[in-house]
């Protein structure tokens, strides 16, 4: 029995020394609350420049429609910028230097009346 509880015991030991793969940090839900349909929506470092973007849809995300973006081991650091374009609008939003690692959802907001863009981070 003596053994047995050894062999229990290692095991424990194996299982706890274990890395845990838990959710990149970066990792965001992003919300359109903006009234407009969103055809891109791109995350890049800010050292990459603003030439070199990845659409993260998949498919157009329609007003209060939401999208889970994950990172990959190879993306570094917290802070991206992030780029929207309208489905039905030929200009892009700019977010700069948004610190990814503090929030878990974006919500992205248009005011009509002032014309300008914003987000909401939780």
């Amino acid at each position: 029995m003596k053994s047995f509880y050894s062999a229990l015991f290692a095991i424990g030991l194996a299982v706890a020394a274990t890395p845990s793969f838990a959710a990149d940090s970066r990792n965001v839900t992003v919300v359109n609350e903006t009234g407009y349909a969103i055809k891109f929506l791109g995350f890049n470092a800010p050292d990459d420049g603003l030439d070199e973007w990845d659409n993260e849809l998949d498919k157009v995300l329609q007003n209060q429609s939401s999208t889970y973006v994950e990172f990959d081991e190879d993306d570094e650091g917290c802070v991206w910028n992030i780029r929207v374009d309208w489905q039905n609008y030929d200009e892009s939003v700019l977010w700069k230097n948004v610190n990814l690692c503090k929030f878990t959802a974006l919500r992205l907001r248009y005011d009509s009346g002032t014309k300008t863009t914003s987000f909401v981070a939780e």
